[in-house]
C-alpha cells in the first residue's frame, strides 16, 4: 500500500488520547492509516491484554505520570465504522510496561504521526480469534 500523506498532530494535556485521535481523524476524514507513532507522557493509562481464545481480554490500570516509550497500529473501518487498534509502551522511572491500547489520560503532551493510506484497510469479526481481524 502506498502513503497519500502524513499527519502528526498534538493531544493536549487532561485530555482522553484514543477519544482524541478518534476525533481528529474524524475531521480530517481519515479512515485508513498506520500509527506510526505516538510520545508524551499520560497521567493513566487502561491496557488490555489478550489471555484466551475467543477475545477474551483483561486489563490493567497503570497510574503515571508515564512516559510513552512508543506506540503503532492501524486505523481501519469495520462494518462502515472507524477502528482504532494501538499497541502501546510506557514507562516510570522503574518499570515498563506495553500492552493493547483502552484509554489514556494525556499528562503533558501527546504527539502522533499517522501516515494515511491510499487505500482502505478494513477489518472485519473473526470467528477463530473473537476479534476484528484485518483482512484483504
Amino acid at each position: 500500500m502506498n502513503v497519500n500523506r502524513i499527519f502528526v498532530f498534538r493531544v493536549m494535556p487532561d485530555k482522553e488520547l484514543v477519544h482524541s485521535i478518534g476525533q481528529y481523524c474524524e475531521s480530517n476524514q481519515i479512515t485508513s492509516a498506520v500509527v506510526k507513532g505516538i510520545i508524551g507522557s499520560l497521567r493513566y493509562v487502561k491496557l488490555g491484554f489478550l489471555k484466551e481464545l475467543p477475545g477474551k481480554f483483561k486489563t490493567k490500570d497503570v497510574q503515571g505520570p508515564l512516559e510513552i516509550v512508543c506506540a503503532q497500529g492501524t486505523i481501519a473501518k469495520c462494518q462502515g465504522e472507524f477502528a482504532l487498534h494501538i499497541h502501546i509502551l510506557v514507562s516510570d522511572e522503574n518499570h515498563a510496561i506495553g500492552g493493547h491500547l483502552i484509554e489514556a489520560s494525556v499528562f503533558s503532551t501527546a504527539e502522533i504521526v499517522l501516515a494515511q493510506l491510499e487505500q482502505q484497510i478494513t477489518r472485519r469479526f473473526d470467528g477463530y480469534t473473537g476479534l476484528k481481524e484485518l483482512y484483504e
